[in-house]
């Protein structure tokens, strides 16, 4: 069955069902069955564009051209369609538009927008036809880009005939048509030329940066592709939101949701001849390009922070780290201190480092993570992201990287944020500096190290001879990646000195991030210990849950809750024995924490342990198996007092087989 068939097929079974939105939004149903039966008809009838002909007789290329014009039958007719479905929509920054006055047709201009629906660029164009005579100048020259994709449907194609196109082939089109990879360079170049053309004729080229639908409504990276059709031009931002309920990405049954497109102001994003900037309106500000650094990368994620600042603050995706999280205002960037009140220096690049480092950004700060790696360093700086640990995320432009150890001289605040097992290889150059300069250090991994003490700030009070009056550890029910995402999370904090933690606290809580002393602030061992066992026993519970989904199937929700109870009582009495307070676990380190990992949808141990009970070992170290892995070192496993720990080390450490030890552990925990 063809495509096209296919999709027939579905229409003829579900598209009439949105007869009742249509009646809802004041039409009689007779005027609504009308208006679906058209839309079929015109679909239908409405033939592929003629730049489609290109990729079965590519010689035709100069002949076809890549650029389709407006249609107004059906220009007219999606007007009509989309205008009971709209009707909750709202436009703002009408305003803006204003701006524009003698601006198209004298200078280049290009719209970007969000991309989060098939029904986009129609419901762009709609929108702003429909919001007054600047808007209907505006949709009447928009040119918008346009993948071949696009065009297949019969449902899609329709709304593109509203406006001009520009054929393009993306990266992935290529990529999965390598036989056409050479047309399709050559539409591309084509396509860029004709915009050129058609920005000076008075069009206004309409781009969706994100080079595709974001699938969850938040900002997606910007992809550089676009830097052609945006640099030395001007830019006027559109930001949407709502357009993925009127149309969701699977089915035909339309929405009639509430949402909004927010007119941005226009900018001038470089610079033009220098004959056109001295005519050119000192109203439309400016985005220059920097001295130094990847200028390419510096426009593209500007373009990102014209389109998000006009957006919710759930939605700014790739870039939500960029903008202040400590202040009522929504949507304000966090910008480089010109006086930071502190220099933080973070030890280690990790997925909690990291994290850390975005929450610490959002105070006036200036924070370098310091790692060895020369390459890695470079990159993240170069791109403003961690490219190891978090390559999606952009970050603040308050946080750096760096491989040079004198960046330590300088620091006010230490934030310990290696990993146990990488150690050697990050202090193994910056111990001297720890000495001399004498500024708070807080530890915010968690997890055993290998040494004989086996918790990290012990290790850096007697390894590295840091003063214990310097050390703080921070610790609660936190995934790293919740963190980035900006979900509300929780510390708790704890240090030998109590004069660190009102600074601590401040500087590490947000309007997402809430931190607190911990139940008893001294317990530096407690706090730690409730941290690196509770990874031992979420990767212990996931040997549990793996074991028993394979026996039993289905969902064993029942048993896993049934043993959580056998299984903190046994992690708080390890705690106790190596030094804990016990009513510290009762805290977010403690028992919250616990519950988090082994319950958790993110949680990296227990799945670990899942893979490893269905016969799978994973490759990448976590912190549960390494605790569990130098656990011996600190005491001695006692089958009788501690049967889970010792039946996950035989498993995981020793390799025996779990079928075996899972059914002693059985007959051990039924004798508890």
């Amino acid at each position: 069955m063809t495509e096209k068939e296919a999709t027939l097929g579905r229409w003829h079974k579900e598209f009439f069902e949105n007869i009742h939105l249509f009646v809802k939004s004041g039409l009689s149903e007779l005027e609504a069955k009308s208006i679906l039966e058209e839309f079929l008809v015109l679909s239908q009838a409405t033939p592929k564009p003629k730049v489609m002909e290109i990729f079965q007789e590519p010689e035709r290329l100069e002949e076809i051209g890549v650029y389709t014009d407006i249609r107004p039958e059906p220009r007219d007719f999606m007007l009509k369609f989309l205008d009971p479905i709209m009707k909750k929509f709202k436009v703002e920054g009408t305003e803006n538009l204003k701006l524009l006055d003698g601006i198209i047709g004298k200078y280049p201009v290009t719209l970007i927008s969000n991309h989060l629906s098939h029904l986009d660029a129609p419901a762009i164009f709609t929108l702003l036809y429909n919001s007054g005579p600047e808007g209907r100048k505006i949709a009447e020259s928009l040119v918008f880009i346009a993948g071949r994709l696009a065009f297949e449907p019969d449902f899609t194609r329709l709304g593109l005939y509203m406006f001009g196109t520009l054929l393009v082939c993306s990266k992935k089109d290529m990529a999965d048509n390598p036989s056409l990879s050479d047309v399709m360079t050559k539409i591309n170049m084509r396509a860029f030329r004709n915009s050129q053309k058609l920005q000076s004729d008075g069009k206004v080229i309409s781009i969706f940066p994100e080079g595709t639908r974001s699938r969850d409504g938040r900002l997606m990276p910007f992809v550089d592709t676009v830097y052609h059709y945006v640099a030395n031009k001007v830019i006027l931002p559109i930001s949407l939101e709502g357009t993925e309920k009127i149309l969701p990405i699977e089915g035909l049954l339309f929405n009639q949701a509430v949402g909004k497109l927010v007119i941005g102001k226009p900018v001038l994003v470089g610079e033009l001849t220098k004959k056109e900037m001295e005519s050119f309106p000192s109203h439309i500000e400016q985005i220059s390009f920097p001295g130094t650094g990847d200028k390419k990368q510096f426009i593209i994620d500007n373009l990102a922070l014209l389109v998000g600042s006009n957006l919710n603050k759930h939605k700014h995706g790739t870039y939500r780290n960029l903008y202040r999280g400590d202040v009522r205002e929504t949507n304000q960037l966090i910008s480089l201190p010109k006086k930071p009140d502190e220099h933080v220096v973070i030890i280690g690049s990790s997925n909690m480092s990291v994290a850390f480092a975005c929450i610490l950004a959002n105070k006036n700060v200036k924070v370098t993570i310091y790692h060895p790696d020369s390459d890695m360093v470079t990159r993240s700086n170069e791109e403003r992201r961690d490219i190891i640990h978090y390559p999606i995320y952009k970050l603040p432009p308050n946080i750096e990287f760096s491989d040079k150890p004198e960046i330590l001289e300088s620091a006010t605040l230490f934030v310990q944020g290696t990993n146990p097992w990488e150690f050697d290889a990050v202090y193994s150059k910056i111990r001297t500096y720890l000495q001399k300069n004498k500024s708070p250090m807080v530890n915010v991994i968690k997890g055993f190290t290998g040494s004989k003490k086996g918790l990290i700030l012990e290790d850096l009070n007697e390894l590295l001879l840091i003063e214990r009056d310097r050390l703080a550890v921070v610790s609660g029910a936190c995934y790293p990646d919740q963190i980035m995402e900006r979900k509300i999370s929780g510390f708790e904090i704890s240090a030998f000195e109590d004069s660190l933690i009102p600074k601590l606290k401040e500087l590490l809580s947000s309007n997402y991030v809430f931190t607190r002393p911990a139940i008893n602030s001294r317990d530096t061992k407690g706090v730690q210990l409730g941290g690196a066992l509770k990874t031992i026993y979420a990767l212990a519970m996931g040997l549990v849950e793996g074991y028993f989904k394979r026996e039993l199937g289905g969902n064993v929700d029942n048993t896993l809750f049934h043993l959580s109870n056998r299984f903190f009582n046994e992690m708080v009495s390890i705690g106790v024995l190596l030094g804990g307070d016990p009513t510290t676990f009762n805290g977010l380190s403690g028992m919250t924490d616990f519950m988090l990992a082994c319950f958790g949808s993110d949680t990296r141990d227990r799945k670990y342990g899942y893979d490893l009970a269905y016969g799978t070992r994973p490759e990448k170290i976590t912190n549960g198996f390494y605790g569990l892995k130098v656990l011996p070192n600190l005491i001695q496993l006692d089958e009788r007092r501690h049967p889970i720990v010792t039946s996950a080390y035989k498993t995981v450490i020793q390799n025996e087989n779990f079928d075996l030890v899972a059914e002693e552990l059985q007959k051990q925990l039924a004798r508890v």
